[in-house]
C-alpha cells in the first residue's frame, strides 16, 4: 500500500462538501477525513477515477465556504447504503490553496 504525503484525520466539526464537474450537476457530500493533500466523502453522486471537480467546502461555524479544486482519486461502495466513499486529491495554489490549508488545521 503506498503512503500518503499528509496525515489524514476526522474533523472535530462537521465539514460538508458542494462540488460538479462536466459530467455531473451539482451534488453534495460530507468529508469523512480530511488533510492538506485530500479528503475522502461520502456522497450519492456517481463519480469516477480521474473527474475534475469544482467544490465548495462548508466548515461548520465559518460563514464563507471555501472553494476548491479537487480530481477524483478513488471510488468505493459505502457498506449498506446506496452511496459511495470517494478520495479526492485537491488541485490548487496560491491563496485559494493557503486558505484551505488554514482551515483544515483549524479543523484538526
Amino acid at each position: 500500500m503506498r503512503e500518503r504525503a499528509s496525515n489524514r484525520f476526522i474533523p472535530r466539526r462537521s465539514v460538508t462538501v458542494a462540488f460538479e464537474g462536466r459530467e455531473n450537476p451539482i451534488a453534495y457530500g460530507v468529508v469523512a477525513n480530511i488533510s492538506d493533500g485530500g479528503a475522502c466523502v461520502w456522497t450519492d453522486a456517481r463519480l469516477e477515477v480521474g473527474q475534475e471537480l469544482a467544490l465548495s467546502l462548508s466548515f461548520a461555524r465559518e460563514p464563507r465556504p471555501v472553494p476548491a479544486g479537487g480530481r477524483v482519486v478513488w471510488t468505493a461502495p459505502l457498506t449498506g447504503s446506496s452511496g459511495r466513499r470517494c478520495g479526492l486529491q485537491w488541485e490548487m495554489s496560491g491563496v485559494e490553496g493557503q486558505r484551505l490549508r488554514q482551515m483544515i488545521a483549524a479543523s484538526s
